[in-house]
């Protein structure tokens, strides 16, 4: 067989001398991107916690004198505020006792054995918050 030499259809690609530089730039631009990804979360974990505040304030202020107000505003707010299992849990018979409540004409008197409930409950929510 005749050994014929394989010569390349291109010529050779030149390196240019600013790659160094390149890279550089690429690693800064991907670490100031991180800065500003760090920054967004970090102003929307904060507004998260001052919603939180803010309605558990909502929630300790709330009077008892008006139940359907008072029964609805527990129920979203509440609902809003618990985070773990029993929280929801104790959010949910509270919730119950409350449905008829948000539904009657007249407004009837929350019972004494509920506000110690909603009372324990809000306690509750001010330890897990503060």
């Amino acid at each position: 067989m005749n050994k014929i030499p394989i010569e390349d259809i291109f010529a050779p690609l030149v390196v240019p001398d600013n790659s160094f530089s390149l890279l550089i730039l690429c690693m800064s631009l991907f670490v100031v991107l991180l800065f500003v990804l760090y920054f967004f979360y970090k102003k929307r974990v904060k507004k998260t916690k001052k919603d939180e505040a803010y309605y558990l304030n909502i929630l300790l202020h709330c009077n008892f004198y008006n139940v359907k107000q008072s029964a609805y505003l527990f129920t979203y707010y509440g609902r809003k505020l618990a985070k773990t299992k029993a929280q929801k849990k104790s959010v949910q018979e509270i919730i119950s006792h409350l449905f008829m409540q948000k539904y009657q004409q007249k407004s009837l008197n929350i019972s004494k054995s509920l506000q110690k409930e909603i009372k324990r409950f809000l306690e509750q929510l001010r330890e897990y918050y503060a």
